[in-house]
């Protein structure tokens, strides 16, 4: 026999693991009060807590087991029923009935061919779920998405299969294998040695790992009860097609909700409203209403807005607040809201951007209280909420296209030389002198915290901003540009004087070909002496250094320079454009 269940008081603190779905009397309120504290974040029990609050398990666990039997048998009855192999003996195997180029009524390839169309959808989906995370990358793994969510599709007609589905079964299926996992070490550290045996068998039942495909199809039905709304065809009744305007190019916002996805986003456009007048007033100004960025953001319940880890805790307090569409409004409102200082101060470019690839939360458990407060202003406290969002990366840890591409300064086109060729410039290294330009800006502009996950119990920290560290950079971005313009002005100098040497040269051969006395070579000579002499005499010359004038030791000084190395110039040094250039 089990023992009495213990009834947890408001001031118990919950930790929670496998022994405490035996030992407390578990309800919604004492599950919302778990979820919210963020015990599940490294609980090995969370599939479990998902499973209770969306009824796929009761509260007796004495019912698990049969609960669970009925489940899974109930699965492997509809895989035997839409996975159809037209091999298979319980079809007859008569050629003329089991024919794939027959086309009889009840001929079991019709079934296996339009599988196989659906199958390619699915496969291409799941190939892409959550690249960056190797789980995923498991073959077996992507095999048993892509029989589950065949399975739903060919049972769930009304619905069938959309694109995001898989991301929503992606998460499931993973919380469910760490919980299995973790109850198998459980079980070899011997941390169930409180429990009869009854318990857990209970338990091994629960976390039964050869059952991971069977528990994430039913998990997986019973989140799309409450997703499956924004995954409807849109379906406009007659009234609503004569309230339509007939005009040839309308906004969506402007349009008649077809769907109760569009609804619920034009209900968030009026929440936000009265949350934020001011940025709601930007966005629609921009034209840039919810129905625009917000069907990915709640079709996929927000997963490509944050991290995994990140998304299983908001998941925890969502899923919990059933029915989730009231908070999965808020949550949406307060995404915005997150980001408001960065959205206020972009363009439309800008704000597509920030809301296509939206900036990882920083501290994910004061956002959870924002949205919570939304909520239920009166239940819930606002929490003090400054720059929560690192601006200048993606969720993938990539640079924010907001930060990398600036606009690019138009470059004067140079004067055609048709008889010769111009020699690469500086011109070929724009890019990369923009890019750096960039860099010092951007460090200039903000000084940021390192982009790993915070945890919890971290305060957020501020921003570091220095008034005077921003004027030098300024001044340092301001003389690097001064020295490109420097430097390039300096190389066409040369181009031009080379390509008049090169000329002179080509005069002079043509010359020497031609000459017929010795004092006419002699003076050919003399000639290419003097242009040898002007390409030596064009080099940099540093700041405050001028060439050597004529007079005492003035032939040496200039031999002795050309000898030596260039000198390596102090930063921030400027070439000298006083100095006059030699003449040909």
């Amino acid at each position: 026999m089990s023992t009495a269940k213990v009834v947890p008081t408001p001031s118990t603190t919950l930790s929670f693991d496998a022994t405490s779905l035996i030992k407390y009397k578990l309800s919604d309120e004492v599950l919302a009060k778990v979820a919210a504290s963020g015990s599940l974040r490294s609980s090995s029990c969370r599939s479990a807590v998902w499973r209770l609050v969306l009824r796929c398990l009761p509260y007796e666990t004495k019912d698990w087991e049969v609960t669970l039997s009925r489940s899974r048998n109930l699965y492997r009855t509809l895989k035997e029923k839409h996975l159809v192999d037209p091999h298979d003996k319980k079809f007859s195997q008569d050629p003329e009935l089991n024919n794939p180029l027959a086309s009889t009524e009840h001929n079991p390839w019709n079934t296996f061919f339009e599988d196989n169309d659906l199958r390619d959808i699915i496969g291409k989906d799941v190939s892409r779920t959550f690249p960056e995370i190797e789980f995923f990358q498991n073959g077996n793994i992507r095999q048993m998405m892509s029989e589950i969510l065949l399975i739903y599709a060919k049972e769930h007609r009304y619905v069938k299969y959309r694109q995001g589905m898989h991301e929503i079964l992606a998460p499931l299926i993973f919380v469910i294998y760490l919980d299995n996992e973790g109850f198998l070490h459980a079980k070899e550290n011997d941390e169930l040695k409180t429990l009869t045996v009854e318990e857990e068998d209970i338990l091994n039942c629960l976390f039964c790992k050869e059952y991971l495909e069977q528990d994430s199809y039913t998990l997986f039905c019973s989140v799309m009860l409450e997703v499956s709304r924004w995954y409807e065809d849109p379906a406009p009744s007659e009234a609503s097609k004569q309230l339509i305007p007939k005009e040839p190019y309308m906004r969506v916002q402007d349009s008649v909700p077809s769907s109760r996805l569009m609804e619920d986003l034009v209900d968030i456009g009026n929440l936000l409203q009265d949350i934020d007048p001011t940025l709601a007033k930007h966005l629609s100004s921009l034209d840039i209403p919810p129905q625009l960025y917000g069907l990915r953001w709640l079709r996929l319940l927000f997963g490509r807005e944050m991290p995994l880890h990140d998304l299983l805790f908001l998941w925890d307090v969502l899923l919990i607040d059933r029915p989730i569409t009231p908070l999965a409004k808020c949550i949406f409102v307060s995404l915005l809201v997150q980001i408001r200082h960065l959205l206020l101060t972009s363009d439309y470019g800008g704000c597509l951007q920030y809301l296509m690839r939206y900036p990882p939360i920083a501290d994910i458990d004061s956002f959870v209280k924002l949205a919570r407060h939304y909520r239920n202003p009166k239940k819930n406290a606002k929490p003090d909420v400054k720059l929560n969002n690192f601006s200048h990366i993606t969720v993938s840890g990539s640079s924010h296209p907001n930060r990398t591409q600036r606009p690019q300064r138009p470059v004067a086109p140079s004067k055609a030389r048709p008889e010769l060729e111009s020699p690469p410039t500086i011109l070929a290294l724009a890019p990369v002198l923009q890019k750096m330009k960039n860099t010092i800006r951007d460090r200039s502009n903000t000084v940021s915290v390192p982009s790993s996950p915070r945890r919890s119990h971290e305060p957020h920290r501020e921003p570091i901003r220095n008034p005077q560290n921003n004027d030098n950079w300024t001044k340092e971005v301001q003389m690097m540009e001064e020295q490109v313009s420097t430097l390039q002005t300096r190389l066409n100098e040369q181009d031009m004087m080379c390509c008049q040497i090169s000329k002179a040269l080509e005069v002079c051969a043509e010359d020497v070909r031609n000459a017929k006395s010795s004092e006419q070579c002699a003076a050919l000579a003399q000639t290419i002496l003097e242009l040898s002499k002007t390409l030596l005499s064009i080099k940099t010359v540093p700041v405050n250094q001028s060439p050597s004038k004529n007079g005492k030791n003035g032939n040496v000084d200039e031999k002795q320079k050309l000898r030596e190395p260039p000198q390596i110039r102090h930063i921030n040094e400027m070439i000298d454009m006083t100095s006059k250039r030699p003449q040909i």
